[in-house]
C-alpha cells in the first residue's frame, strides 16, 4: 500500500500500517528470501507535511525516568515515543493524558508536550525522530536522556520535499531466523532491543548489531535481517516513506 497525504483522517493508522506487515513474496522468489521465525507488530505512525529542509539525521534518545519524574518538552519535530519497560503519560498540548504501557508507541506532532513517570518503578523509553543536521551536539531536554543512536547525515536529495509517513514497527526473529528479503521505499533505521541481528544489504557489507546499536539505510535500498544466534532478537524499525512511495516490496532473492 502506498501512503497518502489524503490519509490526515480519523483511519490515519490503519491506513499508513495495514501496508507494514511482511507482503507475501512472490511465489517464485528463493527460499532464501523468504522470512522465517519473524513477529511483525505494528506500532504506531503518522504523517508531516515535510521533513527539515537541508540535511537531516534519525536519533533514538533514550530515557529513565524514575518514578513520579516529569519532563517538560518544548515544541520539536514530529516524534515517536517508544515505552520498552514501565509506564509513561505523555500529555500533549490541548490533549487529554494518554497511559502508554511497555510494548506501546505514539506518534505525536511538533506540539509542547509533557511526559510522567506514574508508575512504582523506572521507566525506560524512547523518542525516535528525523532530525536537523543542524541539532547535533546540543544539549538534550533532560539529564536522564542520552542518544542511544545517530545516524550520519543524509542528503535531502535522495529525500524528496513531499509529505511522509513516520513508522514505528517492532519485529522479532527467533533464533536461526530471518526477515524476509525486502526493500523500504523509504528511510529505515533500525536499533536492537534485545539480542543481535546482521543486516545484509545490497552492496555493502554485513552490518551486525548488538543490543543498544542501530544502523540506517537509504530508500530503496535491498535488505534482509538475520538473527545467527539461539536466542530471539527485537528490534525496532522505524520507516519515514515519502507520499507516493511503496512503504515495503518483497524480493525474490536475498540482497546481492
Amino acid at each position: 500500500m502506498t501512503p497518502r497525504l489524503g490519509w490526515l483522517t480519523s483511519g490515519l493508522l490503519v491506513a499508513v500500517l495495514s501496508s507494514c506487515g511482511s507482503t507475501a513474496a512472490p511465489s517464485t522468489s528463493s527460499s532464501d528470501a523468504l522470512p522465517r521465525g519473524q513477529v511483525v507488530e505494528k506500532l504506531d505512525a503518522g504523517m508531516v507535511e515535510s521533513l527539515p529542509t537541508g540535511t537531516v539525521y534519525v536519533r533514538f534518545i533514550r530515557f529513565e525516568s524514575p518514578p513520579a519524574y516529569v519532563i517538560n518538552s518544548k515544541q520539536h519535530v514530529p516524534s515517536v515515543v517508544y515505552v520498552e519497560t514501565g509506564t509513561q503519560r505523555l500529555t500533549l498540548s490541548g490533549q487529554a493524558p494518554i497511559d502508554l504501557a511497555a510494548g506501546e508507541a505514539k506518534f505525536h506532532q511538533s506540539v509542547t508536550h509533557q511526559h510522567l513517570n506514574p508508575g512504582s518503578e523506572p521507566s525506560v523509553w524512547y523518542s525516535i525522530a528525523v532530525w536537523p543536521s543542524s541539532a547535533r551536539g546540543t544539549p538534550l531536554v533532560d539529564k536522564v536522556a542520552r542518544a542511544a543512536f545517530e545516524s550520519d547525515d543524509i542528503d535531502r536529495a535522495v529525500l524528496p520535499q513531499v509529505a511522509y509517513s513516520e513508522a514505528l514497527r517492532r519485529v522479532t526473529l527467533a533464533g536461526g531466523g530471518s526477515s524476509g528479503a525486502h526493500r523500504f521505499g523509504g528511510l529505515a533505521a533500525f536499533f536492537v532491543l534485545s539480542g543481535s541481528i546482521t543486516i545484509h544489504a545490497a552492496h555493502t557489507s554485513p552490518v551486525t548489531l548488538a543490543a543498544g546499536q542501530g544502523a540506517s539505510y537509504l530508500p530503496a535500498m535491498d535488505l534482509q535481517e538475520k538473527n545467527t544466534g539461539s536466542a530471539p532478537a527485537t528490534v525496532l524499525e522505524f520507516i519515514v516513506t515519502p507520499a507516493g512511495a511503496d512503504f515495503e516490496v518483497p524480493l525474490p532473492r536475498p540482497p546481492a
